[in-house]
């Protein structure tokens, strides 16, 4: 192996739902990721007052895989909180401490037979709450600096020009890989 050839270890696991019992907690095992990701979803989950929990480890620096923990309040709803006041990060009610007026979750449905806000639909969310941030990021700096926009556009008729060589017979090699992202 050359001093260039670096070799990328990849995740067995490139997705894994864990956990039993009510949909509000999960563990999402995201293979081929870091503490960027880890870290950014975490965030943007614990800015949902329907989310009780959130929390993500890397196992290990040489697995690239994280584990994203969440969980979501019993009674919160998919179209928001219900009808309980959400106060602190407990989703308790701090002025009714009876909790007599909860509803039971069951399978994903409520008494009522309205469906849950399980740790699927937050994680749901956070994604594209953080795909959004991410783009809002990415149009500023291109209108602060359009040699960005320029750049980008490049990158993606590169990737678009490697798929379609990619299909055809002969695959590029490192050296024509090498010479194209340089132009």
């Amino acid at each position: 192996m050359s001093v260039n050839e670096v070799k990328i270890k990849r995740a067995e696991i490139p997705f894994e739902l864990r956990g039993t019992g009510p949909p509000t907690s999960r563990t999402f095992v995201l293979g081929d990721e870091d503490h960027t990701l880890g870290n950014a979803l975490r965030h943007v989950l614990i800015q949902d007052p329907r989310v009780n929990f959130a929390g993500y480890c890397v196992p290990h620096p040489s697995e690239p895989v994280v584990h994203l923990r969440v969980q979501t309040n019993a009674t919160a709803t998919s179209g928001g909180v219900s009808g309980r006041k959400n106060h602190g990060r407990s989703g308790r009610n701090e002025e009714d401490d009876d909790d007599s007026d909860e509803e039971e979750i069951v399978g994903g449905l409520t008494e009522e037979g309205s469906t849950s806000f399980t740790a699927i639909d937050a994680l749901k969310d956070a994604c594209r709450t953080l795909s959004q941030q991410c783009e809002y990021v990415l149009e500023q700096l291109e209108v602060a600096m359009p040699e960005v926009r320029v750049d980008r556009e490049r990158l993606k008729r590169l990737e678009e020009d490697m798929f379609l060589e990619k299909e055809k017979p002969g695959e590029m090699d490192e050296e024509e890989l090498m010479e194209d992202m340089e132009e």
